[in-house]
């Protein structure tokens, strides 16, 4: 909003252009708290309040429209009425833009004002990120004080190291040697001024700012100013393989991950950092998704490019109608949920399994130093409460944490597929010539479909202990399921004692659609059908003109 302003670019440019002495991570942090301490002096005595603005410009068209109704045109009063309009009409904008920017929504309408739709929507997503008491235990927590200091406590030791490990092989069995010299070396480049500018200019404008204030439309709409010193901040971490104390700092913004979330373990942390990091993990998540889809496992299909979705979902009902086949053991789907599988990630095995795959130690170190360099605090009702650091986990919110992510999980999916190699697990039975997969992963959803042998279960069972010994990561038995529709209720009594999973039926919802055997019927999609309604009754319901619900539409 403050860019509407002709005064912005100049305090800008004149923060820019003070001497700071340090490296240069430091100048320019130094300058960005520098600017930010002028902006918001500026912004109460020259910016003003725009909702004010509106009133006094409005007020202002209104006197001269009644000079005119009463004295009768003239150049001047026509002159004056034309400036007191633009004027106005600048008010307008500024405080549209101002709602928009609090609602932070990804689209816009052209042509129509939506001031009233985004501040209702603002209203809206503040109102639903309150939280105005918490479940603990048996206790329920309405004091403010004591909900942030609970909510800090809870993130405090989610993030920290699980001390218990025990040291496995699981990683150097079956993750292959892949990445070569030559791959090294194009990885750990000094990325060029226009790379620096790319990664900028990619990220979503839009996005949160981190705790410095500072979003990716600053750095996008000032570039030609801020370019050198960013380009020089980013170039030091590749050069010097160092963070700046505070320069990777993060605010935790918790999302409910359902309208009637009660406790803190029903809320989706998401990382907000400061951008000048972002730049940084950018640059390498760039690098590292290209060359993904030659080392990740085909199992796998989220966050990697040229993999679809829509592929996990089209193994997933092929399975479902598999089910009901009969063999030995008969056929079974697992539906797999892993507990808090970001943020329980252990740093140790992450570079454990990037040096299986080969990657040199500049690359490997680089990944450490990000992730070590990671400060947290927990924005609770608009307030920032608590400072520190973390020892394990991959951020949701940071370009890199995706792809780290999927490489920690191609150990599991790799070591799935070892068993099937080995003949310890058996895949079930389709029809002649079809194959079914073993399994399919897209991000932490995971769904194995094999045989219910017992041998084969306790095998894929004391995977999963090694897995999670090694990896942090721990099935989550109470929403992991079995699915199955050829084997016997004794058999399958069996293998819920051995798993401790949940007993499942068809259909079921797999990455939000639902699974089933046999042809479409309305009962298996009418929820979708409920679920659109409801968005389209939201929208005629939003303050938008006809037009502007066509255009969403």
């Amino acid at each position: 909003m403050w860019t509407l302003h002709d005064d912005c670019k100049n305090i800008v440019q004149d923060s820019w252009n003070t001497n700071v002495l340090g490296c240069p991570m430091f100048v320019l942090s130094k300058k960005l708290k520098m600017l930010k301490d002028k902006l918001k002096v500026w912004n109460k005595e020259c910016f003003g309040n725009v909702h004010d603005y509106v009133k006094v410009s409005e007020q202002h068209l209104q006197q001269v429209q009644d000079q005119i109704q009463n004295n009768g045109h003239s150049d001047a009063l026509l002159e004056e009425e034309k400036e007191a309009h633009r004027l106005y009409e600048d008010a307008l904008t500024r405080q549209e833009v101002f709602w928009q920017e609090k609602a932070r929504l990804n689209w816009h309408l052209e042509g129509d004002r939506n001031t009233k739709y985004f501040h209702r929507m603002a209203k809206i997503k503040t109102s639903s990120k309150l939280i105005t008491s918490l479940q603990v235990g048996e206790n329920v927590l309405t004091d403010q004080s004591q909900i942030a200091e609970h909510i800090v406590n809870y993130y405090k030791s989610l993030f920290c190291t699980n001390t218990v490990l025990q040291e496995q092989l699981l990683a150097q069995e079956v993750i292959p040697n892949l990445i070569t010299d030559d791959i090294n070396v194009v990885l750990t480049l000094l990325p060029s001024h226009q790379e620096v500018k790319a990664a900028v200019f990619a990220l979503n404008k839009d996005s949160a700012p981190g705790p410095d204030g500072f979003g990716a439309f600053f750095f996008q709409h000032f570039w030609d100013i801020v370019k050198t010193d960013v380009t020089n901040a980013v170039l030091d971490f590749f050069i010097t393989s160092w963070i700046l104390p505070g320069f990777n700092s993060n605010i935790i913004a918790l999302l409910p991950k359902t309208p009637e979330a009660t406790s803190i373990d029903q809320y989706r942390p998401i990382a907000m950092a400061n951008f000048k990091f972002k730049i940084i993990s950018k640059i390498i998540a760039d690098r590292l998704a290209s060359i993904m889809p030659s080392i990740i496992s085909e199992e796998q299909r989220g966050f990697i490019h040229h993999r679809n979705i829509k592929d996990c979902l089209c193994i997933a009902s092929e399975a479902a109608n598999l089910l009901h086949n009969k063999s030995y053991g008969g056929n079974l789907a697992l539906k797999i949920d892993i507990s808090k599988a970001f943020d329980t990630l252990e740093w140790s095995f992450i570079l454990k399994v990037l040096k299986c795959f080969g990657f040199n130690n500049v690359f490997c170190n680089w990944i450490h130093v990000i992730l070590q360099s990671a400060f947290l605090s927990v924005s609770v009702n608009g307030r920032s409460h608590g400072y520190f650091n973390c020892t394990r986990g991959v951020r949701q919110g940071d370009p890199l944490s995706p792809l780290l992510f999927c490489l920690a999980e191609d150990v599991l999916s790799r070591s799935i597929f070892k068993l099937v190699a080995d003949g310890k697990l058996d895949l079930i039975k389709a029809t002649r010539n079809v194959n079914v997969p073993s399994h399919t992963f897209y991000a932490d959803d995971l769904m194995i479909f094999c045989k219910g042998k017992i041998s084969g279960l306790t095998f894929l069972k004391d995977l999963f202990d090694r897995y999670a010994s090694e990896s942090g990561q721990i099935i989550n038995t109470c929403k992991s399921t079995i699915i199955s529709r050829s084997i016997t209720q004794g058999r399958l009594a069996i293998i819920v004692q051995l798993l401790n999973f949940k007993i499942g039926t068809l259909p079921f919802y797999y990455l939000g659609v639902p699974i089933f055997k046999g042809k479409p019927k309305v009962c298996h999609l009418q929820p979708i059908a409920d679920k659109i309604k409801m968005k389209l009754s939201a929208w005629k319901a939003s303050l938008l003109s006809m037009a502007g619900r066509v255009q969403l539409v």
